[in-house]
């Protein structure tokens, strides 16, 4: 069975046996796991019609809505979007786990268990491949890829906030949090819904999570 599925209700401006999985995740925000995933005409909760989202395996290929064996997730509101705007479906008996949400490509980090009780890999933002390119001077040199220049800029705020900290100081829990979970989701294949309900995060997990992601050094732990 599908670890997690993602159902999306019709849209009357669009055509559900026109649409490829691509359509439907981009019109609610969820294009980042559009990668190897199929769509299948279905009811689904509050009894509206859509299309169910699926990624399968082998040996893991049951799909579908069947409210009596999963929880189904609202979406919460994101960026403008409103809730609601598609379901999360979980199976009650086999909840999803890192090897099954993998992306084909897994960024170098630090094996960390959350709060699932199982394995993850945070990547390391100071890892992350550069290419090369001339420098004014004739010299080749290694320059970030223009799709990690926002998340290393991230990162550098993060180490300043951690290396300044002094105790008795409260660290902002709720966007150190949107920075992890962001991060994590280069390796895996998670919408927000998953994270919280697999209960992945508290305190000690955001922090060490951060130390893992923006390469902290000792003394300052």
């Amino acid at each position: 069975m599908a670890r997690y599925q993602v159902f999306i209700p019709h849209d009357e401006s669009q055509r559900l046996d026109d649409m490829q999985p691509a359509v439907p995740l981009a019109r609610v925000g969820l294009s980042d796991i559009i990668g190897g995933s199929s769509a299948q005409l279905s009811v689904g909760p509050e009894g509206k019609n859509g299309v169910i989202i699926s990624w399968t395996t082998a040996g893991d290929t049951i799909t579908g809505y069947h409210p009596d064996e999963q929880t189904w997730i609202p979406a919460a509101p994101s960026d403008e979007m409103p809730a609601g705007r598609y379901h999360v479906g979980i199976w009650n008996a086999k909840k999803p786990m890192p090897k099954e949400l993998q992306r084909p490509k897994m960024h170098r980090g630090q094996l960390l268990v959350l709060g699932d009780g199982w394995e993850w890999l945070m990547p390391n933002i100071a890892s992350l491949d550069k290419v090369m390119v001339l420098s004014e001077s004739g010299e080749w040199v290694f320059e970030s890829c223009e799709e990690y220049k926002e998340i290393e800029a991230e990162s550098q705020r993060w180490l300043e906030i951690l290396q300044t900290l002094s105790e008795g100081d409260i660290l902002n829990w709720s966007d150190a949090f949107g920075f992890v979970v962001s991060v994590l989701k280069m390796n895996y294949r998670l919408t927000d819904e998953v994270v919280s309900h697999l209960k992945l995060f508290n305190q000690t997990d955001i922090l060490k999570s951060l130390i893992a992601i923006c390469e902290v050094p000792a003394y300052v732990r």
